[in-house]
């Protein structure tokens, strides 16, 4: 996800539940290729872009306060979501409509996730903390700043909360881009046969 810098005009928006199905549509090309969805969903891309798409419309459906939106003309070209301190919660019948996605793969999907999960939490920071994620940007439109306006609002909200924030990430540019924004590496590991990036950010006065 490498951006440029972001131009005057762009404008960071919440996420309108109308504009879910294209958020989801959004992260799942976005999370499409990378080394966890592929190892975790198989070969065949139209199949991981589809399963990504119904996890992450489930998830930022459920966020609150809202993910971050950018919209161009109208179109929707950038997603950045977070989950406060504990967690967001997702309803039950979200959480079956994920499940019914994940089973198109096999039944190692669930398990394998949620060891991958656990594996995250162990390394989080102990304190109350914000988790950064999903972040994606249309592919059209990658380099032109969004994913900037979108990273500096947010961690304009953690300054205001004076929050501490935390990612996880299995790209390496990706984790270079978040240094710019004061994230920091904490812990590099291999969780699952994935290398994976652990980041924390500490609010700036």
């Amino acid at each position: 996800m490498p951006d440029g810098g972001a131009p005057p005009d762009i404008q960071v928006t919440e996420l309108a539940p109308a504009d879910v199905p294209a958020a989801g549509a959004l992260l799942g090309r976005a999370y499409r290729d990378n080394p966890l969805t592929i190892a975790l969903f198989g070969n065949d891309a139209d199949l991981r872009e589809r399963i990504n798409g119904v996890a992450f419309a489930m998830r930022v459906k459920a966020m609150k306060p809202p993910a971050l939106a950018v919209k161009d003309g109208g179109r929707l070209v950038g997603v950045c979501g977070f989950d406060p301190p504990g967690g967001t919660p997702i309803p039950s019948e979200d959480r079956r409509a994920m499940m019914v996605a994940w089973s198109e793969v096999g039944p190692d999907v669930g398990p394998t996730l949620m060891r991958m999960l656990q594996e995250w939490g162990r390394r989080a920071p102990r304190e109350p903390h914000w988790n950064l994620g999903p972040v994606g940007v249309a592919a059209d439109m990658q380099g032109k700043g969004m994913a900037k306006a979108m990273l500096q609002r947010f961690c304009e909200m953690m300054d205001a909360e004076k929050a501490i924030a935390f990612l996880e990430t299995d790209l390496a540019v990706n984790a270079r881009l978040y240094e710019k924004f004061g994230f920091v590496t904490t812990e590099s590991a291999v969780v699952e046969g994935i290398e994976t990036w652990f980041m924390v950010r500490e609010p700036r006065p």
